[in-house]
């Protein structure tokens, strides 16, 4: 998952952010809450871990701003209060969740997944040009339906689902692969993603040598 950490405490922050990137999720970390509005209004975010005591802006305006934007991402605050009121607060503002200080890493981890997972599934998932439309099983650039394979459509709807970062060879075949034995073959998956860049351009999908793929940046 990719997570705004917004905590001001160097020590704290940098044990969550070390503990959830061992995890496999990108952790981008704000130590305050104007900057973190700013992060907010430019990238997209499964997860935001929200203190509540912030310079500039405290949590609770913060996640006000943040659902007066419309945003849905997740919100879980921390904080070292755990009255009734302050939590009644917090709710009220727009927190799905809350974790009072001091917490075990993995228990932050465990409330990070319960959230998500009740989350429904995002139906389109789009890059640049390129959108992809789950319950039509289409794929469209510039607007333009380009047609795909079965197994191009899944291994793209994976690397798009997944796209903040890289992925192993060995997790692409294995969630792709399924019943069909054509994946036990590796070399099968570099055809697949040769011909799903003729297809949406040689630069959508970026070779991680010695590793696997994943949706580029540039």
């Amino acid at each position: 998952m990719k997570i705004l950490l917004v905590e001001d405490n160097k020590t704290i922050g940098n044990n969550i952010k070390k503990y959830l990137e061992l995890e496999h999720n990108e952790v981008i970390r704000a130590e305050n809450g104007l900057y973190a509005f700013e992060v907010i209004k430019h990238q997209t975010f499964d997860v935001i871990i929200l203190d509540l005591m912030l310079p500039w802006m405290d949590g609770i305006a913060l996640c006000k701003k943040i659902r007066k934007e419309s945003s849905a991402t997740p919100i879980i605050m921390t904080t070292a209060k755990g009255e009734l009121d302050d939590k009644l607060e917090w709710f009220s503002s727009g927190a799905d969740d809350y974790i009072v200080k001091p917490f075990d890493l993995k228990e932050l981890d465990a409330r990070i997944n319960a959230i998500v997972k009740r989350l429904p599934t995002r139906d389109i998932l789009e890059h640049k040009n390129i959108r992809l439309d789950r319950n039509q099983k289409k794929i469209f650039k510039n607007n333009k339906e380009i047609r795909a394979t079965l197994k191009e459509f899944q291994i793209l709807e994976y690397l798009l689902e997944h796209k903040w970062r890289s992925i192993s060879r060995t997790e692409i075949i294995e969630e792709i692969r399924g019943n069909d034995q054509i994946f036990e073959e590796d070399a099968k998956l570099d055809v697949y993603i040769s011909t799903l860049r003729k297809k949406f351009g040689k630069t959508i999908i970026e070779t991680i040598k010695g590793f696997g793929y994943q949706i580029s940046s540039q």
